[in-house]
């Protein structure tokens, strides 16, 4: 297995990339993403967010079970008001009891600033003067599901009648469709995609949608290929396209009260949730008990994706390294050391193996804490991609690359 190391370049408006790491088999074989695919796009999104602190709302249309705003609920204090829009129902219950506070969230505030999250049920390839105003529209691994009358609808709602500042397009790049060994799906890497968009057809659909409606457009992507010989012109396996408002008109932001009042008038989306979190100044934890809360969450998360063969947490005892807890954005700015983290963690009752990783839990019911009611926290992820031989089995209902 050969092991190669690239950076790549990026606009200047673009959040810098780490060094990516490519592992790539001896024979040809599925190809899979460390961290998965579907984060790095949401990451990706994120940082252009955070980019521009005027940014007040976002709607993600197509949020499916919300992962986008659970990664993100925390992450962006400037965005305070929150629109989710999805066809399929079902998929908006499960976001409700994702995006759903916990009660410690009253009691130690996790966002100084409001924020306002509506789960909405409707169709957006219909125009509706609800979203008038957003200055942010998502829209992630959206277009490819639909077809292209649909689509056409779709981009004049956006661009036409909401007039976001800022809008963010992903979709497949079919070019890095080569690299796939095997597509279970035939034609295209997903069941319900209506077509995939190579580079060239990609760039020419989004320069035309910018010209047709006054927008800059700016290209990038997710899921780099290797840079070898075999695979330089396939691109990266996401292809993102990143709309910038030349009007800037001076506007003055949507209100949640708003917001609502058009919803109570509107017949074309139900109200399938509506969540105000909880916010106020932060309070200081010693750094002994950050580390523990810390090291909790990141038990129940890695517990949790064993339990559904997720990310290859399926071997025990589950661990997590020294170094990702010294990035986690609650420590960074504490400092610590290596060697006094380590003294920490023998301090609070967690066990160290060989090459500092910490043993988090030795099975599915096991570990050194049971005394303390957490929240659940997504672990940081250091980014680069795994070239390996993807062994798990392939799922209808999310994209086997991902």
């Amino acid at each position: 297995m050969a092991t190669v190391e690239t950076k790549s370049t990026e606009s200047s408006h673009h959040p810098e990339k780490q060094l990516s790491t490519h592992h790539i088999p001896d024979h040809e074989g599925e190809v899979h993403f460390t961290p998965p695919l579907y984060r790095q796009r949401y990451q990706f999104a994120l940082d252009i967010i955070q980019n521009d602190p005027s940014l007040y709302s976002l709607l993600d249309i197509g949020c499916g079970t919300c992962q986008l705003l659970t990664i993100g609920k925390y992450r962006n204090p400037h965005i305070q008001l929150v629109a989710a829009l999805d066809i399929v129902r079902s998929q908006l219950d499960e976001a409700c009891f994702r995006l759903k506070p916990l009660p410690v969230e009253y009691i130690s505030f996790r966002r100084e600033t409001p924020l306002h999250m509506y789960i909405l049920h409707g169709d957006a390839t219909k125009v509706c003067n609800c979203f008038y105003n957003f200055d942010v529209v998502t829209l992630i691994e959206v277009i490819e599901h639909l077809y292209i009358n649909d689509l056409e609808n779709l981009i004049t709602h956006v661009f036409g009648y909401i007039r976001p500042r800022l809008v963010i397009v992903s979709t497949p790049n079919a070019d890095f469709n080569v690299l796939f060994s095997t597509m279970p799906c035939g034609q295209f890497r997903h069941m319900d995609h209506k077509f995939e968009f190579t580079r060239q057809q990609f760039c020419l659909w989004a320069q035309q949608t910018a010209a047709n409606y006054n927008y800059l457009v700016e290209f990038s992507g997710v899921g780099e290929a290797p840079p070898s010989e075999r695979h330089r012109d396939v691109g990266a396996c996401t292809q993102i396209a990143i709309f910038y408002q030349q009007e800037m008109n001076p506007q003055s932001s949507l209100t949640s009260n708003e917001l609502f009042q058009r919803l109570s008038y509107c017949k074309q989306h139900e109200v399938v949730g509506l969540i105000d979190y909880p916010y106020g100044i932060k309070k200081t934890t010693e750094i002994h008990e950050q580390i523990r809360y810390i090291l909790e969450m990141y038990r129940l998360v890695a517990q949790d994706k064993a339990r559904h063969g997720d990310d290859n947490h399926d071997t025990f005892p589950l661990t997590v390294n020294c170094q990702t807890l010294l990035n986690h954005p609650r420590l960074v700015d504490s400092k610590l050391t290596l060697e006094e983290l380590k003294q920490i963690i023998g301090s609070i009752g967690y066990k160290l193996l060989d090459h500092n990783r910490i043993i988090l839990a030795e099975d599915l019911q096991t570990h050194p804490h049971d005394d303390d009611d957490h929240e659940h926290e997504h672990c940081s992820t250091n980014h680069s991609n795994d070239f390996v031989k993807n062994t798990c089995h392939n799922s209808q209902n999310e994209e086997s690359w991902d």
